[in-house]
């Protein structure tokens, strides 16, 4: 500041909980809203938005509690091998009704073949 300018903007905000005080002085009226313009570009995208960054801090907060807990994926040495392809990268377990008793089942289908995996000694005969 050098005593001779002409405007003088301040903005007065909260981002992430912390108060924040910006000043701008300038000639020109359109500079001082190019000066707000070059700030508030420098602050996170999702604190221009309260849903979204309400959202993000949400996600910000799973991601941290899931890097925590370990995974909970089915161990590939438990993954069938589909007997067609040969490798178990494409086996997924999925969840089904059976058509004829109407139970809850689950089995493993490969979704390079489309063929469904049945353990042998299941009792279906498959």
């Amino acid at each position: 500041m050098n005593g001779n300018t002409r405007y003088h903007a301040e903005i007065n905000l909260t981002i992430e909980g912390h108060a924040a005080r910006v000043n701008c002085f300038a000639d020109t009226l359109a500079e001082i809203f190019q000066d707000i313009g070059t700030i508030a570009s420098q602050f996170p995208p999702d604190w221009k938005n309260p849903g979204l960054r309400d959202i993000i801090n949400a996600e910000r907060r799973a991601a941290q509690l899931n890097a925590k807990q370990p995974p909970t994926a089915t161990p590939a040495a438990q993954t069938p091998v589909c007997p067609d392809c040969g490798t178990d990268e494409f086996m997924e377990m999925i969840e089904f009704v059976d058509k004829k008793t109407g139970a809850r089942r689950k089995a493993w289908k490969c979704q390079n073949c489309g063929k469904w995996y049945w353990p042998p000694n299941n009792g279906k005969g498959r």
